[in-house]
């Protein structure tokens, strides 16, 4: 079972990859990630980047990390995987866009095993996000890649490499990967000097070792918790255990309650320490149907400031154009 684990880096049709190289110890992060990339044993590792001049630099820092480097055109990222997969051959890609230089090849190899074992065509931690900012990691398989290259046709697909077939959990099976707890609080990814000092700390703090399992580091870090009224956590088995008491409903909830699937996300909706209910949204071709259920006699308000909590974890990702409640209120998101 051939895997390639890619490197996405450089500049795209919507932004820059500067946080790559931003300083970090006596290097950058994007030198720190491939080092403690290379142990990853299931396939060689690609660096995919621009073909643009400004990201000359990204292709000597693959270099010196023995990584290879694919060049491709810096507005259509789908493009540029589908020449990775033209330059290096495999059956699976890991698609890495390195946003913390504590990705390490220990997650990368739990995320390729979860998706094997699943047959799947696509698996992630994003969709339901459990593990801490910035170590992101999708795996998907090189036909399904290419059956997305030659149908997208939005902006957002062409862009989001693999959100073509994100979007289509009738066409293709799709894999979630949860934590075996909540870190998602745990800010890991570097977007500023200020964040890549925060880690930098973190690191510091745990010894300053850079060879640890990312999950080494959890006891060093405080997790940074916004003040927000309601919460999502992903559902687990507390969740189901307290449905019962859930007895105002918003559409249909499905039974059995739903865990851990990618084309059925659920979570619990916490105030405060209080799990006051559940959501559940299922998507198919970029839509999601909301259905939910709560204690009842909640406070005015709760119902919005789930409806806001939602709207935060959709717009974050790609899978959902629009949501639809009762069947007719439409929330959008993407294009």
């Amino acid at each position: 079972m051939s895997i390639l684990l890619v490197v996405q880096a450089g500049h795209d049709a919507t932004s820059t990859r500067d946080h790559q190289m931003l300083p970090f110890g006596d290097s950058t992060v994007l030198d720190v990630a491939l080092s403690r990339l290379q142990a990853f044993d299931g396939g060689p590792v690609v660096l995919a980047t621009s073909d643009l001049p400004g990201d000359n630099a990204l292709d000597e820092i693959a270099r010196n990390r023995e990584a290879a480097t694919v060049r491709g055109p810096s507005d259509d990222l789908l493009a540029r995987f589908v020449e990775v997969i033209a330059d290096y051959p495999a059956e699976h890609l890991v698609r890495l866009r390195v946003n913390s230089p504590l990705i390490d090849h220990h997650l990368v190899s739990e995320i390729v095993q979860a998706h094997l074992s699943a047959n799947a065509d696509y698996t992630s931690n994003t969709l339901l996000r459990t593990h801490p900012q910035g170590l992101d990691v999708e795996v998907i398989r090189s036909d399904a890649l290419l059956d997305a290259a030659e149908q997208a046709n939005t902006a957002s697909e062409r862009a989001g490499v693999t959100t073509f077939v994100q979007r289509r959990p009738s066409d293709y099976n799709l894999h979630a990967v949860v934590a075996t707890g909540d870190y998602e609080d745990h800010a890991w990814a570097v977007t500023d000097s200020e964040s890549a000092d925060r880690v930098t700390q973190l690191v510091a703090k745990s010894g300053g070792d850079l060879g640890k399992p990312w999950d080494s580091y959890l006891s060093y870090d405080r997790p940074m918790s916004p003040d927000q009224p309601v919460r999502l956590r992903v559902a687990r088995a507390n969740v189901v255990a307290a449905r019962p008491e859930f007895t105002e409903t918003i559409g249909y909830p499905p039974e059995p309650f739903p865990l851990y699937e990618a084309s059925r996300r659920s979570w619990g909706v916490w105030q405060g320490e209080r799990l006051i209910g559940s959501a559940v949204v299922s998507v198919q071709n970029g839509w999601g149907t909301l259905a939910g259920s709560f204690v009842p006699g909640l406070a005015e308000g709760v119902a919005d400031q789930t409806l806001a909590a939602l709207d935060e974890r959709l717009r974050a990702d790609a899978q959902v154009i629009a949501l639809t409640i009762d069947g007719s209120r439409i929330r959008n998101y993407q294009d």
